[in-house]
């Protein structure tokens, strides 16, 4: 919702009006994106005599004072005007009040209310770290000059407050836009409305950042823009690309706030980027973004009728994007509220809503306003007869096929006649730059070709391996990469030593000196619960079944149920390879602190009959699966008490513990949970990283040992904030296949991201994933 705008003239802009299914043009102006221009100004404090000019409209409202009130600021000319200031407040939407006046061509405006703006990002998600609280935009015929005034609960400052003017630009296409068939028409009941896109009403696309994505649509919400009712079929646009520019360079928003907006006219705009194909998540609701949509009503409805051709247009819009979810616009659904300012649920309320609702039936707001309210019912049975005549959505694009890599145990078999070298290209360089990276070697982006970077990698592994040095991968090294039984090729051979002439008859002969034998090293494990090389996710339902997911390069594939009734345990965990074979197992924790062993199959399950391994863990609160904290090859685990003790036990290779649990450290309890990624420092020590409660994440970085004198980690140190958005953040390794560890977050409507890692205890900016993880409650990584 908008409040109190002033009026819009004419302004004329170039939004290229090609709606679908079809528009036309009545001239050749060619449609392009227009830059607006936005001026942003810090404002502070109380200018003094700009005080005293207020006379007797010193006091707003009895416990309020002025906190900012700036002096006139001259500006280029704008038409949209609003005030906005950083989160880090702690006063709420009822503590603030802003005033704004403007100077346009007839003389100064009154003091304008916007009020504060009841939309926006939820707090917690990556668009909220750069979202600001701010006003509801002003929308005016034209004005050069601004003057703000702020009022807080005791004149309490705001922080980094900056008031923002803007003129969307101006272009000669607008008035040649005419839609064959109207929007509006009942006879033209079309799978899709006719929609202008972005790019035909000249959205800049370089104010927008990064799209977040809903996983399904279960309600539409109405809103209207409250800006000017005056604009022409030439200015409509105008006000769109304003608040556009308002919500992202004003308000810090990754795009405008609403999916779709719908003008007096009946025409339908796209309103945030790839809403008219997919779930888009807007800013339209505060506590209930997700999983909805928001259409908005240009006009303020507030103080004028609606027509009837935007109230069809409206409802066509709604049944047309609830069909494509199966959602009856006649029905009601449950969501549950993320919380937020001026939401009249509280964050985890549930409510029971329609599944075409107004703003106002989630925020105390007149939202859609007074004349469209009331019309909310004929919308929905409209939109109802719409959504039975609309049809499904088209058919996915089909992408050629991508063969999924080749495990660690397979690849002789495949590969094994093939020789690589400098140059070569194609799946098989893909797959053995993965294996390289898996091992640690460092061939860097799976990218299918053979540079440089993985001829390093190739020579370096050969060395390790007692291979021939060739920089090119035959048959030898393919069985080597895989775990079979190969030729060290690359052994020294020792010259012969030619005596000298004896000079004395020689000695006889002594017995010779058979050579103790080195006692081999633990065979190291193969990474992944089916032992393809990959690390993977185990997942447990509220039911109790058991299933895996296997990892692909860059995503999670189809999950496999692989056990029933694991809703006896309070944990589980895989610590990796803990019986010496080779293949990862899994650990479980009855409530009564029974620990059970359960032997995996290296195919995605497990075999045999679990093995009772301890029965005095009631007090481990929360266990951890370092990999090998020691530094002697076999897998070992860590424990936490609720008291923040933190406990390890020295894994034996065998499928038990060499001596006595340890305690390592106490303090553990500020951290919310405790991550185990591997190495992400590159050292070649395993690390932890802690979560608070707060979103504040650290590294403690590992140095390969933890005894009775040292932890075998250091201090912790923070990475970033922002993380409290997720309900669970895991590490499967390396799932981008650049040969560094990863980490995988996981929201509570099951939206899932991936920071890639850089190898040096950072992670890229979060990028979405396809992970289904369904009912699944309960998930942990399998490096």
């Amino acid at each position: 919702m908008r409040l109190l705008p002033a009026s819009l003239a004419a302004i004329a802009i170039t939004p290229f009006f090609v709606a679908l299914p079809t528009v036309s043009f009545a001239s050749t102006d060619a449609p392009h994106p227009v830059a607006p221009h936005v001026q942003s100004t810090a404002v502070r404090g109380v200018d003094a005599t700009a005080k005293g000019q207020l006379w007797n409209r010193r006091i707003l409202r009895p416990g309020h004072a002025i906190s900012t009130l700036s002096p006139v600021q001259e500006r280029a000319r704008f038409t949209v005007a609003g005030v906005s200031w950083a989160r880090t407040t702690g006063l709420t939407s009822d503590d603030v009040i802003v005033q704004i006046r403007l100077r346009e061509a007839t003389g100064w405006t009154a003091w304008e209310t916007p009020g504060v703006t009841d939309e926006g990002p939820q707090g917690g998600t990556t668009e909220s770290t750069t979202a600001r609280l701010g006003t509801n935009p002003l929308v005016t015929d034209g004005a050069t000059a601004i003057q703000v005034r702020v009022d807080t609960t005791n004149g309490q400052p705001l922080p980094d407050v900056k008031i923002t003017t803007i003129n969307p630009g101006t272009s000669a296409a607008d008035d040649d836009v005419t839609a064959h068939t109207p929007a509006a028409s009942a006879a033209a009941a079309a799978a899709m409305p006719t929609i202008i896109t972005r790019e035909q009403w000249g959205a800049d696309e370089s104010l927008r950042g990064s799209t977040t994505y809903n996983t399904t649509v279960k309600a539409i919400t109405i809103h209207h823009t409250a800006s000017s009712n005056d604009y022409t079929a030439a200015t409509a646009a105008a006000q769109i690309r304003g608040i556009y520019a308002y919500d992202t360079k004003g308000l810090g928003w990754s795009d405008i706030a609403y999916n779709f907006l719908v003008d007096k006219f009946g025409r339908v705009y796209e309103g945030r980027a790839g809403s008219i194909t997919s779930a888009v998540r807007g800013a339209h609701a505060m506590g209930f973004n997700t999983n909805t949509m928001g259409i908005a009503a240009l006009g303020n409805y507030q103080t004028a009728t609606p027509p009837a051709v935007m109230v069809d247009a409206i409802a066509r819009t709604a049944g047309w994007k609830l069909s494509q979810y199966g959602v009856d616009p006649l029905a009601t659904t449950k969501l549950t509220s993320a919380g937020g300012t001026g939401t009249k649920y509280g964050a985890g309320v549930t409510a029971t809503l329609p599944t075409l609702n107004a703003h106002q039936n989630t925020s105390y707001t007149l939202c859609p306003g007074k004349y469209l309210y009331p019309m909310m019912s004929s919308i929905r049975t409209k939109a109802a007869a719409y959504a039975r005549t609309s049809a499904p959505p088209p058919p996915p694009v089909v992408v050629p096929t991508v063969p999924a890599p080749v495990s660690t145990a397979k690849l002789f078999a495949t590969y094994g006649k093939l020789t690589l070298a400098s140059g070569s290209k194609g799946y098989a360089v893909r797959d053995l730059q993965l294996e390289l990276n898996r091992r640690g070697f460092k061939a860097g982006t799976a990218d299918g070709a053979f540079g440089p970077t993985s001829l390093g990698a190739v020579q370096r592994f050969q060395k390790s391996f007692v291979l021939t040095v060739t920089g090119k991968v035959a048959a030898n090294d393919w069985k080597a990469l895989s775990g079979l039984a190969y030729v060290k090729t690359g052994a020294p051979v020792t010259p012969p030593v030619t005596p000298p002439p004896p000079t004395t008859p020689p000695a006889p002969p002594t017995a010779p000196i058979t050579p103790t034998p080195t006692a081999p090293g633990p065979a190291k494990a193969i990474v992944g619960f089916n032992a393809d090389g990959r690390g993977d996710v185990i997942g447990r339902t509220g039911t109790g079944d058991l299933y895996f997911y296997p990892s692909k390069v860059g995503g999670i594939g189809t999950p496999v149920r692989f056990g029933k009734g694991w809703n006896i345990y309070s944990q589980f965990l895989s610590p990796g390879d803990f019986t010496g074979d080779r293949i990862a197992d899994i650990i479980a924790v009855t409530p009564a602190g029974e620990a059970y062993l359960y032997k995996g199959n290296g195919k995605g399950g497990v075999v045999g009959a679990r093995v009772l391994i301890a029965t005095n863990w009631k007090a481990y609160t929360d266990l951890i699966a370092p990999g090998d904290w020691t530094g002697d090859g076999k897998a070992d685990l860590l424990a936490r008490k609720a008291n923040g003790e933190l406990w390890m036990g020295v894994g034996n290779g065998k499928g038990g513990f060499t001596g006595t649990w340890r305690r390592l450290a106490t303090g553990w309890q500020t951290v919310a949970q405790v991550i185990t990624p591997g190495d992400i420092t590159g050292d070649g020590q395993a690390d932890l990283l802690g979560r608070t409660a707060a979103g504040k994440l650290y590294l403690y970085r590992g140095v390969g040992i933890g005894t009775d004198t040292a932890s075998g980690y250091l201090p912790g140190r923070l990475v970033s904030t922002g993380w409290q958005a997720y309900n669970t953040v895991f590490s499967t390794g390396d799932l981008t296949g650049d040969g560094r560890a990863d980490l995988i977050a996981r929201t509570s409507t099951n939206a899932s991201y991936v920071y890639a890692g850089n190898g040096k205890g950072a992670f890229a900016a979060p990028k979405k994933i396809a992970a289904p993880w369904g009912a699944t409650t309960r998930i942990t990584g399998v490096r």
